[in-house]
């Protein structure tokens, strides 16, 4: 099948040309969009006549809007006059005046933003918006510079395009979009969003985007702009409309057209993981939404009295090692049930990863961790059989980062570091190291402390402190050097009270205090006095021996807990996990058949 590209009319023309048009230009102009049959019926000297120019700015203008002269200006005109007079009856003429009543006042405006948007669609170079489409979707970021009402737009394309999958970056602040531009180069998508295409900050840092190396394009309402002679391509939206006071909300409207126009496209190059991420995305947040009336209050109901009301808490992730999955659960449904599954991940073939099938056996760790700089979400998970990884989330798929350290090492706990690098813990290995992972997707370069039996790290940004526990000892490191080259020099050492370290997490909503878990109970640390505390969790049902994991809810409170569970087909696993309000035990949620290893809320402020 083949399509053939709409031939813009005589009034879109003027439209896009107009704000580069003399005053001479401009009286020809309102003569022709005024009475376009009038012109179609006179011959030259007497349009000039009327506009009170000559006949020699009637041909400038006539190639001024891409005509070859009067006669063609005549004849096309001709052949358009009905469209164009359904235009014009569809379009406001006139000022909205203080005096118009509210019914007139809303067909006005709607009249100006539907024709904004039909003009727009007959305008768009379709040709251009596929280049750019199938750019972004391979680009290995995009960045878009807008400011001022067109920062609106941008926000939104930003948040359309990371809903499937591409990283998108976008600031109002100048400062901010300044220092994001100077990380762009080749392969990456640089989009400037300016309705008059003039906006100088838009046009600066497209300029640096093009100077890095970064495909670049504009969207903007004037053809003869600044902006499409900076970028690589334009695509140009129109908004005419008389309505002088009001006109920047058809512009709006005709810029977000384009940009839905732009993420449509780039969906179709992606259609299956856009439909898997977007499927994603809507469980993800289903626990934040509040339901219809009735479904409320049965909810709360069920809920009343599990968890201090896990049923509308933070989700919690685990290590499921029956089905080697990370699984994303809420704490508020039935876990038999598969609408309690709200995001899983298993490396496979495609995930980038060296050996997935040999390096992902029994996952042992999993948490959730943010980039400050970006926005990006990461899934940090290690594996007894030496994968060590950080997945995007929701995005999943292929990793950011991995290494296989191999099933002799026996990993059992990972953190991401502010700089992007990665902590992590071995048991048999007996080894704490830091890994720079900021380096690249393969990057297994590190730094290493021998720590027998190492079973979790945990990074404090409050102290800069890097926490790791191993059989007999809880260790503070420092993490110096560089992104490049970390080092990890020991700060302090504290004995566990008793041996077998197992769990390292932080007392959420208490920055000063550590869940510590050994073989023989559960214990919190006090990292300002250096000891471990006296009295509770011991001798509460909290402290319970051979505990996998403990972790505290900041929304809620709420703590969990794992500990293997007799008659499991792994004897370190459990098909459960625990939650307490204060010290007392409320309730459990039960995944049938499941080898569940540790558990963590699913929360960067809560691990």
């Amino acid at each position: 099948m083949t399509h053939t590209a709409q031939v813009p009319t005589v009034l879109e023309r003027i439209a896009a040309a107009r704000p580069t048009f003399s005053a001479t230009l401009i009286r020809v102009a309102d003569v022709v969009t005024g009475n376009p049959e009038f012109t179609a019926g006179v011959g030259i000297v007497e349009l000039a006549q009327t506009a009170g120019t000559s006949v020699g700015t009637v041909n400038r203008f006539c190639r001024a809007i891409g005509l070859d002269g009067y006669t063609a200006l005549r004849l096309a005109l001709a052949s358009e006059l009905g469209q164009a007079a359904a235009d014009l009856d569809a379009d406001p003429t006139g000022e909205i005046e203080p005096s118009a009543s509210a019914r007139d006042t809303v067909n006005l405006i709607a009249a100006s933003s539907v024709n904004a948007i039909r003009r727009t669609a007959t305008l768009l170079d379709t040709e251009a918006l596929g280049r750019l489409a199938a750019a972004v979707h391979e680009a290995r970021q995009v960045q878009i510079f807008a400011f001022g009402g067109s920062a609106q737009i941008a926000r939104y394309l930003a948040d359309q395009l990371v809903g499937i999958g591409i990283i998108t970056l976008t600031s109002p602040d100048v400062t901010t979009a300044a220092a994001h531009a100077v990380t762009l180069g080749p392969g990456d998508v640089a989009i400037a969003i300016s309705h008059s295409g003039t906006a100088q900050h838009a046009l600066d840092l497209l300029s640096v985007a093009r100077e890095r190396g970064a495909f670049t394009a504009g969207i903007t309402s004037s053809a003869y702009a600044p902006l499409v002679t900076e970028a690589d391509l334009t695509l140009v939206t129109t908004a005419r409309s008389a309505t002088a006071r009001y006109r920047g909300t058809a512009g709006r409207h005709a810029q977000l057209f384009v940009t839905d126009a732009l993420y449509v496209r780039v969906s179709q190059h992606r259609a299956s993981e856009a439909t898997r991420l977007l499927d994603l995305a809507g469980q993800a947040t289903a626990p934040y939404q509040t339901p219809p009336r009735d479904q409320r209050t049965r909810h709360h109901e069920a809920g009343r009295a599990g968890a201090g009301g896990t049923a509308a808490a933070t989700p919690v992730v685990v290590t499921e090692q029956a089905s080697r999955r990370i699984l994303v659960l809420d704490p508020g449904r039935d876990w038999s049930e598969e609408p309690a599954v709200l995001w899983w991940w298993r490396p496979d073939a495609d995930s980038g990863v060296e050996d997935p099938e040999g390096s992902w056996r029994l996952p042992t760790d999993a948490r959730l961790r943010s980039d400050a700089s970006t926005g990006q979400q990461y899934v940090l998970v290690s594996d007894s059989f030496g994968l060590l990884a950080a997945v995007r989330y929701p995005q999943g798929g292929a990793v950011a980062w991995s290494v296989n350290a191999g099933a002799a090492a026996n990993p059992h706990g990972i953190e991401r570091l502010p700089d992007g690098n990665v902590a992590a813990a071995a048991s048999t290995g007996g080894w704490v190291r830091v890994y720079a992972a900021s380096q690249g997707p393969r990057s297994d370069r590190h730094v290493e402390d021998r720590l027998p039996g190492a079973h979790e790290v945990l990074w404090r940004e409050d102290t800069r402190t890097l926490w790791a526990v191993g059989d007999d000892l809880l260790v503070a490191y420092d993490v110096g050097g560089s992104p490049a080259s970390p080092t990890l020099r020991r700060r302090a050492s504290h004995d566990l009270p008793t041996e077998g370290g197992h769990d390292l997490q932080p007392v959420a909503g208490d920055p000063g205090r550590l869940w510590v878990t050994t073989v023989h109970g559960v214990y919190q640390f006090d990292t300002v006095a250096g000891e471990f505390v006296a009295g509770p969790p011991q001798g509460t049902a909290l402290d319970r021996p051979n505990v996998k994991s403990v972790g505290t809810d900041r929304r809620s409170g709420a703590v969990l807990q794992t500990t293997p569970k007799p008659g499991n087909e792994s004897d370190w696993c459990t098909d459960q996990v625990d939650f307490f309000v204060g010290d007392t035990h409320r309730e459990s949620r039960t995944l049938p058949g499941a080898q569940i290893y540790r558990a963590r809320w699913f929360s960067p402020d809560s691990t």
